[in-house]
């Protein structure tokens, strides 16, 4: 009786090939599938359903004439002036980035590519293609400033509207 050995090796070879090459593809596969879907949430992000985020944040006596104060938990800052109050999207218009503000030099400042606004949050200087986002304010009746964090005010290249409280 003798065996063949050599079919019974070949049979083992092909069928670890086979399985490598199903192995390969699978893995292949997969880092294809998680690619695939980073670029699909990066071309069509997830639209958020609920409802307009309108946040109260103090009083308008709380701010004093050209103060401006950053909201850390809302991720806005609110300025007044003379002229009234100004609500602004704390994220750069560049990449998203917080921007501070500097006390020193009246100026919007993003720490990650060197984006710079002024105190009205026009883009001055760097990569930022627009204008921080300008942020609806409105007196609500309790008297309290609230911010639509959800309605972006259109503004041409002159000064930002300003919201007065008590105006029509």
């Amino acid at each position: 009786m003798s065996l063949n050995t050599n079919a019974s090796s070949t049979d083992l070879k092909q069928g670890r090939r086979r399985f490598l090459l199903r192995l390969s593809w699978t893995g292949l596969s997969l880092v294809f599938a998680t690619f695939l879907s980073a670029v699909m949430r990066f071309f069509w992000p997830r639209v958020s359903s609920r409802p307009g985020r309108s946040v109260q944040v103090g009083f308008p006596d709380d701010y004093r004439p050209d103060q401006v104060v950053y909201h850390r938990g809302r991720k806005l800052f609110i300025a007044r002036d003379e002229k009234g109050f100004l609500s602004f999207s704390a994220r750069c218009t560049h990449l998203g980035c917080m921007v501070v503000w500097n006390r020193d030099h009246q100026m919007f400042l993003c720490p990650c590519h060197g984006g710079k606004y002024d105190a009205e949050g026009r883009n001055v200087e760097g990569p930022p293609p627009r204008p921080l986002d300008l942020l609806a304010l409105r007196v609500d009746e309790y008297g309290f400033l609230v911010v639509n964090q959800d309605i972006i005010i259109k503004r041409g290249k002159g000064p930002a509207p300003r919201f007065r409280p008590g105006a029509a």
